[in-house]
């Protein structure tokens, strides 16, 4: 059984589109262009495909990755040229690669995500005092912050989380931030968690849960260093061993 990775956009067109409404309609596509997907065995066979996340309703991506396990035989380019006119606007394929057995599936092997949250300005800007309370926040080494929800009350310290400072700008009536997060087996603070604590906190001229958030970049990061699916040496161990 062939093993594809591919590089896609979650574009613009479908910013709002579920992950399992996004997931029915990369298969349907994969159904119409008599690609040879693997499905699994039993009563209700599931077509053998995957996103690297679940990302939430609002977010695009660009990339996203994806994983697709083949029965036939079929070249990442024959994919690519058969796939490419199924796919909805909004939806692009950048790449395709065959991945080896033994490397990790995709949600294990990506640990960092990176994002731009834009939103509108609602009040004076003072570009000095942005800068300001920029400096600030990128300079603690901690920040407790307390996720409310209906059914239970959840406190994180931010920081950790963070693999980079945060940069954050205007442009007209718009502010943009742009960050890196951590992707963690326990959770991990969410894009709308930061935008609202720069809001609340560190007085930034924009309102709470008024924001667009685009995925910029996915990766594994090990040792300062980050790497994607399609770079040369994500795999070293396995790509070494498959090289001999």
């Amino acid at each position: 059984m062939k093993r594809l990775f591919l590089s896609i956009t979650k574009g613009e067109e479908i910013r709002f589109l579920g992950h399992l409404d996004f997931l029915r309609t990369l298969e349907r596509a994969v159904l119409r262009s008599g690609i040879p997907a693997a499905f699994s065995e039993g009563f209700n066979p599931h077509m053998k495909i995957a996103l690297d996340a679940a990302l939430g309703v609002g977010v695009a991506a660009d990339p996203m990755y994806m994983e697709l396990r083949l029965e036939g035989d079929m070249t990442p380019e024959e994919v690519q040229a058969r796939l490419s006119p199924q796919l909805l606007r909004g939806i692009r394929i950048h790449a395709v690669r065959e991945a080896a057995p033994e490397w990790p599936k995709l949600i294990n092997f990506l640990n960092e995500d990176c994002y731009e949250a834009e939103g509108p300005v609602t009040g004076p800007v003072d570009p000095a005092e942005i800068q300001a309370q920029t400096e600030a926040f990128n300079g603690l080494d901690s920040f407790l912050y307390q996720r409310v929800t209906p059914k239970k009350v959840r406190e994180m310290n931010v920081k950790p989380m963070l693999t980079e400072p945060i940069a954050v700008r205007v442009e007209g009536d718009r502010a943009f931030v742009r960050f890196s997060f951590l992707r963690t087996r326990t959770g991990t603070v969410q894009p709308r968690d930061l935008w609202k604590i720069l809001a609340e906190s560190f007085h930034m001229p924009w309102t709470p849960g008024e924001f667009i958030c685009s995925r910029c970049g996915a990766y594994h990061r090990e040792g300062g260093l980050r790497v994607t699916p399609f770079d040369e040496g994500a795999f070293p161990a396995a790509e070494k061993a498959e090289a001999q």
